[in-house]
This record gives structure tokens, C-alpha cells and sequence, in this order.
């Protein structure tokens, strides 16, 4: 059974179109059907050990949509660590912590945080993307 949750994607695009300067809002997969035009980031795409799907749409600036690499390593099975020749699930209570900090990049985070985080490469290549447009 998946969670509900509210329905926050409406209303912060309409705020953030109020306010009338550039956006991005961020989501996972399933939030597809309600997204506008979004941009699939993919961890392979930046030589990340997961593929970790996350969504950008954006908003008075155009975000641009990568190539989507061919996902050619499997993934880990669900409790079990990331094999060198796999790509790491990093949702739920995982195992391999330490792992999973180094293949997304957040040696800071907790598995809480990494169970829900962007990886700092996407937000890198949004933030380039975005200041390409504007400079």
C-alpha cells in the first residue's frame, strides 16, 4: 500500500508563479501524472552506482532533458548490499549505509535523509543548467 500524500505540487507552482522568479520543484516517479513537461534525471547519467529516478519540472526558465542512459547493470535485491557490477536501491531500511553515502555522494546524511534525498549531482546540474540561462 503506498502513503498518501497531500497534494503540495498545485499550490507551489501556483505560489511560485505568483511570486514571478525562475523554479524548480523536485519529486519522484509517481508524481508523473501531475508534473508539467518534467525532466528525468537519472544517477547513471552522472556515473552514480543507482539509477535513482527523480523528476524536475521548472518554471520561467527552461530546464534541459539529458540523455537517459541505457540501464544496463541490474539492481541490488531488496536487503542485500551493492555488488561493484550493480546499482545500488537506496528506499526503506537498506542495508550498507556507508555504501550508500559514496555511491550518491552525501557522506553526511543519515539513512533517513538518504532514503529521501536528491543526490547533490542532480542538484549540481540543474543549478548549471540554470545559470547558463542567466549569466
Amino acid at each position: 500500500m503506498q502513503n498518501e500524500h497531500p497534494d503540495l505540487l498545485a499550490p507551489t507552482r501556483g505560489a511560485l508563479r505568483e511570486i514571478g522568479v525562475p523554479w524548480v520543484i523536485e519529486n519522484v516517479m509517481g508524481a508523473a501524472p501531475e508534473m508539467r513537461s518534467p525532466v528525468l534525471l537519472c544517477g547513471a547519467h552522472f556515473g552514480l552506482n543507482t539509477y535513482r529516478h527523480r523528476l524536475f519540472e521548472s518554471g520561467g526558465w527552461e530546464l534541459k532533458q539529458p540523455d537517459h542512459p541505457k540501464h544496463i547493470r541490474r539492481q541490488t535485491k531488496m536487503g542485500r548490499r551493492r555488488q561493484p557490477d550493480e546499482m545500488g536501491i537506496y528506499v526503506g531500511n537498506f542495508i550498507g549505509v556507508d555504501g550508500a553515502k559514496e555511491d550518491l555522494g552525501v557522506p553526511w546524511m543519515s539513512r533517513e535523509g538518504i532514503r529521501e534525498c536528491i543526490p547533490p549531482a542532480y542538484t549540481e546540474y540543474v543549478g548549471r543548467e540554470f545559470l547558463a540561462q542567466y549569466e
